[in-house]
């Protein structure tokens, strides 16, 4: 008995912090989310959407880091059919914009409006079937082509995915692989995994393949060639 309580003696610092980490994470699952994805129902949906995006008087800073303001009575108005670019060092709420837009966060203060609605008030599911998403970092799967770019609308037919390519500027590359003709852009993806502009082309796919009203495109870096 006491040969295996020595034995077992050198783990006991591993023990105590696997039980650090589960109680960690017990707490996450645990916690009740401010925004109910979850809810498909609630709120309301536009009949007549046009566009403009209005950010006022936002206060805002990141749930695990409230003592870092990102923004402190921040302003700022898209108008409907217009292109915007923010332009800033990083860190400077570039991303954090795009994230308010789609209600990923509310704002500690203010509020983000849509046509002089506040997105609170609006279906969750609704408001982000509204938008076309290329983020920083490409989020693609280890399945198809085609399964890649369907990702962006539910129920997408082959011809509506091709389409979106073809808008997307990214049908040269794809249909110059022999195989994809027979295949109907079924072919895997791993080909193009190390590739990240090609990542990059199947994201613009998916975000024009969304039936929706806005493109947000958060972008970490141009490249300017001399």
């Amino acid at each position: 008995m006491c040969r295996s309580l020595g034995q077992a003696t050198p783990c006991m610092t591993a023990f105590a912090a696997g039980k650090a980490a589960a109680y960690k994470m017990f707490e996450v699952i645990k916690r009740t989310p401010q925004i109910d994805t979850s809810d498909l129902i609630k709120g309301k949906m536009l009949d007549n959407l046009r566009g403009e995006i209005k950010l006022e008087n936002i206060d805002f800073a990141y749930p695990a880091r409230l003592d870092v303001p990102i923004f402190s009575n921040f302003n700022l108005t898209i108008s409907a059919g217009t292109t915007v670019a923010l332009v800033g060092e990083s860190g400077s709420g570039k991303s954090t914009v795009v994230s308010l837009i789609q209600r990923f966060y509310d704002p500690t203060g203010g509020a983000v409006l849509v046509d002089g609605i506040d997105i609170k008030t609006l279906q969750l599911k609704w408001l982000r079937q509204q938008i076309g998403l290329v983020s920083q970092e490409p989020v693609l799967f280890s399945t198809s082509i085609r399964d890649n770019i369907a990702y962006g609308k539910d129920g997408a037919t082959d011809a509506e995915i091709q389409a979106a390519a073809v808008r997307a500027n990214a049908a040269n590359f794809i249909n110059r692989m022999p195989e994809v003709r027979s295949q109907t852009y079924r072919i895997w993806f791993s080909s193009f995994s190390s590739c990240n502009w090609k990542q990059k082309e199947f994201q613009n796919c998916r975000s024009t393949l969304t039936v929706g009203k806005w493109c947000l495109q958060d972008v970490c870096r141009l490249m300017r060639q001399k």
